[in-house]
């Protein structure tokens, strides 16, 4: 009866979801111009911190000094280098307390040094493996960047993987992540726009844009997303996605999650917004449309023609991981009148001495290859390929010789799968998985008839879906001629002039007109 009393309690509910703030004002100090109690707050701030170091000394000898970092996000060699040497070992007579901020500016050779008076940004620095310098007599600190930069290499990407173009993928340091960007992007004009979120992680986030080409009110309403944000903190840039979908219900995308730099670029050059997280190696590209699930870096760097090719067998792919079981039962159960005659025959004498139903034996399968999917994922990598040879090969063919599924069952749930590994980015692919079994169901109660109703509804919701307010089907819906040409048809790079009317860009202009007479044609031949 508690438990009910609880549940229907308003002013309960409305007290546990009151956030929890861990910076809470009675932990904060206001820094003095006394040294022995800004040590004393220090100490108590951060007590029961193994790795957080204090450490007394005196600036040539006669003024006393304190140092304040933790050890397991600094580098050490660049405080005994640059700080401890550099302030303990030089000659200057006359130091006062009027002149000790000149002293560390001059004799620092660190280029990121900055005073503050505030504790929460003492903190928070502190927490971003930056050290602190506190003098008698002065009551704002000294903030010394000594940030140790070990991490994981920029290496090739792990799940976009590309046979041409460039062979770098992001990492987890942001700052390294940026780099890729700028060296990318050799203009003022790229803008990094800096937010510190959650309340225990302190995430730094970076929302990036060219500035002349994306449309201003499409990175306010992100920044206005970002900033409304309370949490304790993020563990991934997929953990902040969830917090900035619109739909969060919807089992489509709402934005491009990418590893890749060069993506990134060519996506900034149309007029879209980049948003990286520290910590997480792929980067949120908003706002995105549907057709952006079907392509890949690769298309920039092959010829037109066959970009295009590719970009209708991921079409293909799509249709086919989502729709092909669900034809097999709606074909096979209710219309068998649409398979032709022979194969009709092939099909039946199959399922002869099957004793399931063909929803059955299609959910057996496909559960089946998702549990080898899944296991091939968690699984040491040196035994992966062992589980999915063993696991495809043996249960499929037990499977056959038992009587639990006949074999065109087996060949469409592997069609299926395989269509599916070809549908670029890893969270599209999920959630094809989800809708996979969604038609497979509705093809067991009614067919074709509800193969058709349930691809309405998908498409009714798809056209009601927006990424930053963006139409979730442009450039189909709402049409654009020009659009389609220059996004869903993969057009030659000197015919792309335009950039997507549907981003409403500052600077619709992409390429000039006359890159596409840049070879004259009377070249090699005769005037």
């Amino acid at each position: 009866m508690s438990f009910l009393k609880s549940l229907f309690n308003k002013k309960d509910l409305k007290n546990k979801s009151m956030p929890i703030n861990i910076l809470d004002s009675s932990e904060l100090f206001d820094l003095s111009s006394s040294l022995e109690k800004n040590k004393k707050n220090i100490e108590m701030l951060f007590k029961d911190c193994f790795d957080f170091t204090i450490r007394c000394f005196q600036i040539n000898h006669n003024k006393d000094a304190l140092i304040c970092y933790y050890s397991s996000l600094t580098s050490s060699d660049q405080i005994n280098q640059y700080v401890l040497e550099k302030l303990m070992l030089k000659s200057d007579e006359n130091i006062t307390v009027n002149n000790a901020k000149k002293i560390l500016e001059r004799f620092i050779p660190v280029y990121d040094v900055k005073n503050t008076k505030d504790t929460k940004e003492l903190i928070l620095n502190l927490n971003d493996g930056n050290c602190v310098v506190l003098i008698d007599g002065l009551s704002d600190a000294m903030i010394i960047n000594v940030r140790q930069t070990k991490g994981r290499l920029v290496t090739e990407p792990l799940i976009e993987v590309s046979a041409i173009g460039p062979q770098e993928g992001f990492v987890e340091d942001v700052h390294l992540n940026l780099t890729l960007l700028r060296k990318r992007i050799k203009t003022a004009k790229l803008k990094v726009e800096h937010f510190i979120l959650s309340r225990v992680c302190k995430n730094h986030i970076m929302v990036i844009y060219i500035d002349g080409i994306v449309k201003k009110n499409l990175v306010d309403e992100l920044k206005t997303r970002i900033s409304r944000i309370d949490t304790d903190g993020f563990i991934d840039s997929g953990h902040l996605r969830r917090f900035l979908d619109e739909n969060k219900f919807s089992p489509f995308p709402q934005e491009i999650m990418t590893e890749r730099p060069d993506r990134c670029v060519n996506y900034l050059l149309e007029g879209r917004i980049v948003v990286l997280v520290d910590g997480s190696p792929f980067a949120l590209i908003y706002p995105s449309v549907f057709i952006d699930i079907l392509k890949t870096a690769d298309e920039a760097y092959i010829d037109y023609y066959m970009a295009m090719f590719l970009r209708v067998m991921r079409f293909a792919a799509f249709s086919l991981s989502t729709l092909g079981s669900a034809l097999y039962i709606a074909l096979t159960v209710f219309n068998p009148g649409m398979i032709p005659t022979e194969l009709l025959i092939t099909i039946v004498s199959s399922r002869a001495d099957i004793p399931f139903p063909a929803i059955f034996e299609a959910l057996l399968m496909e559960l089946t290859f998702e549990l080898l999917r899944e296991a091939n994922t968690r699984v040491p990598k040196p035994i992966g390929p062992s589980i999915s040879i063993v696991g495809g090969l043996v249960i499929g063919q037990s499977v056959v010789e038992a009587g639990i599924a006949s074999q065109p069952m087996i060949i469409v749930v592997a069609l299926t799968s395989i269509s599916s590994f070809a549908v670029p980015g890893f969270t599209t692919s999920s959630k094809l998985r989800l809708l996979r079994f969604s038609f497979m169901f509705a093809s067991s109660a009614l067919g074709m008839y509800g193969i058709i109703s349930l691809f309405l509804i998908l498409l009714v919701h798809m056209a009601s879906l927006r990424s930053l307010g963006v139409p979730y089907l442009s450039p189909l819906a709402p049409l654009n001629i020009k659009d389609i040409y220059n996004t869903l048809i993969h057009a030659p790079a000197a015919s792309q002039i335009y950039r997507p009317s549907f981003l409403e860009v500052e600077n619709p202009v992409h390429t000039s007109k006359a890159s596409e007479h840049i070879i004259p044609k009377n070249i090699g031949g005769t005037k």
